[in-house]
């Protein structure tokens, strides 16, 4: 993998972990219910199609997707639970992805999305056999899915080719400039939000 496809993961990565962090963090805090996971789904489709951009390997997506899973140990209380929801965000996009050779974006969205939320609800209350989850069973898997999830595939279904057709302008260059004029701004962020995210976690540890 190339050093700028590395950057690029750090900081796509970095970018989702944040937001998981303190928007999600913000929202829960707030008592939202569903909401959270929805915006939060969407956020992190939009961050996946900009991945497939910079870092079109197969496995970026999931890739990104392990490194945000690590921001969410800032949050306090911690939900192990949502490490598996956004490990399954990136697994969702990636076979998407590939199913479709990355074509039809907002097919990778919708369908992405619906395998993410219903891999998720299925593993979390009949495999780990979460309390929360568990107690509810299917009533809750459906309307998790049903539900929450269609309201996040409709949105990612919508944000993707848009972040898509956002990175691909951005992507491009002027003749004679370089390739990526801010990647020394780009490394500087990234370090700064990893440097946060590992002062936190010892400081709240």
């Amino acid at each position: 993998m190339k050093k700028q496809h590395v950057l690029a993961v750090l900081f796509l990565s970095g970018l989702w972990g944040l937001s998981e962090a303190v928007l999600g963090g913000w929202m829960y805090r707030a008592g939202m219910r569903d909401v959270p996971a929805v915006v939060l789904a969407v956020m992190a489709m939009g961050v996946l199609a900009v991945t497939k951009v910079y870092v079109p390997a197969v496995g970026s997506a999931i890739a990104v997707a392990a490194l945000a899973m690590l921001y969410k140990f800032l949050n306090q209380p911690f939900f192990a639970c949502h490490l598996l929801a956004i490990l399954f965000l990136g697994a969702g996009f990636e076979a998407l992805h590939a199913v479709t050779r990355g074509r039809f974006k907002p097919l990778i969205g919708l369908g992405g999305t619906y395998l993410a939320f219903g891999l998720f609800a299925v593993t979390i209350t009949f495999v780990f056999r979460y309390a929360w989850w568990a107690d509810a069973g299917w009533p809750k898997v459906l309307r998790y899915v049903g539900l929450t999830g269609s309201i996040a595939a409709a949105c990612s279904a919508a944000v993707v080719p848009l972040a898509d057709r956002l990175a691909r302008q951005l992507a491009r260059r002027p003749e004679g400039k370089p390739a990526m004029p801010a990647w020394a701004v780009l490394s500087a962020a990234t370090a700064a939000a990893w440097a946060f995210a590992v002062v936190r976690v010892i400081w709240v540890g």
